[in-house]
């Protein structure tokens, strides 16, 4: 049995060029780093300005595959991932404006020249260098010739200039992340390069300017296997030429958010895609009624209709919509009555209705029955409620669940009281701009999981609680 172990070795190690290769308890093979891949990736680090020194493992004694930011395969030993992502504070739950802990953030953002001596990686097939600040220098054309990579993720990291079309060469691509590199515009003139990347899953070209693509429409279309799909302010051209069919059969995400649209004649195929759960629609200038070719989308779970013109009524069939989770009608013109069948939305999550001029009386015994909720805003709608009133409504069963509540400029008054102890998970209340009277209560102090509290600009008396003095606002 030794004899095999030792022959087996002297292969791996011919076949291989593994320097070293451990068998532990007899039953585990672990590769070290590659000599000829280790070298590449020193260059590389000598082209990075690193303000924090996040590489200081990249030291040329060392073993590659335990630096960090990078994975190996176990048995070859290959570099096979570069997770070089930088997280900034915002993706925390809950986040609150901190300075410091935004200006740490920018110094430990990696910067610089890109290598091309990642091509000796001949194996790599995950790369992401997201939220980084290489300071609009062009995407790297030598990234089409990564022919093993599967996933590529430059979000945030602000590349400027045209996205080379040489990413078309990388046929076996499942993710592909340009977006969010907000401060130095990325560009497409022509998408002919988008229909080789057919394993395409996840695709997000969020504000590179599109405008230019007028193929834009047809070359997403010959993506089947394409699942999640981002589009936020592209500047999409707004005429699509017609086509026999949408070929997008396995699109689950899709958001065209900010391209302004004004109507909806250039995205009436998005009321075609039977499988689609998310929707994002917001901020597109889009008038009128919300479109009737929503109901089409049996499967949808999360909707966002906001900061657009829509200006009719609430239609009835939204109210049965089964599958809705997450609704945002935020800041429309939307008028007419909130119907009492708003408590046939068992399933809704996530209810924001902020900033639009309903009318009537709000059913606020209905929207207390809906016993899913987690986040409910109400910004800027006149309610003219008593506030004792409607915690005692949302006591009965949305106070377990329920973690943000925002009732700020909604014309409440009345007496602050202690119900709002009930609301033991709350996380995020905004009471602002009201006629709220009495004096600001202990009981808010002991909600123990309370991040953000705004109660400025109402009828309080007396002082601060004790219990408030230390609140983390």
């Amino acid at each position: 049995m030794a004899r095999f172990i030792f022959l087996l070795l002297a292969f791996l190690i011919l076949i291989t060029d593994v320097t070293i290769i451990s068998i532990c308890n007899g039953n585990s093979v672990h590769a070290v780093c590659i000599e000829s891949e280790k070298k590449p990736l020193l260059k590389f680090k000598q082209g990075i300005v690193d303000r924090t020194n996040r590489l200081a493992s990249w030291v040329s004694g060392g073993d590659c595959c335990r630096w960090t930011g990078i994975v190996c395969d176990n048995m070859t030993g290959h570099v096979i991932e570069l997770h070089l992502r930088t997280t900034p504070p915002w993706e925390v739950d809950y986040y609150v404006y901190d300075e410091e802990a935004d200006e740490a953030y920018e110094r430990s953002r990696l910067g610089g020249k890109i290598s091309p001596s990642l091509l000796h990686l001949k194996h790599l097939s995950y790369l992401d260098l997201s939220n980084n600040d290489f300071g609009g220098i062009h995407m790297p054309k030598f990234f089409g010739s990564l022919e093993s990579l599967q996933y590529l993720n430059l979000s945030g990291a602000n590349f400027g200039g045209e996205v080379p079309h040489h990413l078309g060469n990388l046929s076996n691509m499942k993710y592909l992340n340009l977006g969010n590199n907000y401060y130095h515009t990325m560009y497409v003139e022509n998408l002919h390069w988008l229909p080789s990347l057919s394993s395409l899953e996840y695709l997000d070209l969020s504000y590179v300017n599109l405008i230019q693509a007028s193929n834009w429409f047809h070359a997403l279309n010959t993506l089947p296997s394409l699942v999640e799909l981002h589009l936020s302010d592209c500047q999409l051209p707004y005429q699509v030429n017609p086509i026999a069919s949408v070929n997008l059969s396995s699109l689950a995400t899709l958001s065209l958010s900010l391209n302004y649209f004004q109507n909806l004649s250039v995205i009436n195929w998005v009321f075609g895609l039977k499988n689609l759960i998310s929707l994002d629609l917001c901020d597109n200038d889009i008038e009128g009624s919300i479109p009737y070719g929503l109901r089409n989308l049996t499967l949808l779970k999360h909707l966002d209709l906001s900061g657009n013109y829509f200006n009719s009524s609430i239609p009835n069939w939204l109210y049965t919509f089964a599958p809705l989770e997450s609704l945002n009608l935020r800041y429309n013109d939307l008028k007419g009555q909130i119907s009492i069948e708003i408590d046939k939305m068992n399933f809704i999550v996530d209810l924001d209705l902020s900033y639009n001029s309903f009318e009537g009386r709000i059913p606020i015994r209905s929207i207390g029955n809906l016993c899913n909720l987690r986040s409910l805003s109400f910004s800027g709608v006149n309610l003219s409620l008593n506030i004792s009133n409607v915690l005692e409504v949302f006591s009965v069963c949305v106070s377990n669940k329920l973690e943000s509540l925002f009732l700020d400029d909604c014309q409440l008054y009345g007496q602050l009281t202690n119900q709002l102890g009930n609301f033991k998970i709350l996380r995020e209340l905004d009471l602002s701009e009201n006629s709220i009277s009495s004096s600001i209560l202990e009981s808010i102090g002991e909600l123990s999981s309370l991040k953000i509290l705004y109660l400025f600009q109402n009828k309080f008396k007396g002082n601060l609680p004790e219990s408030l003095v230390n609140f983390p606002i």
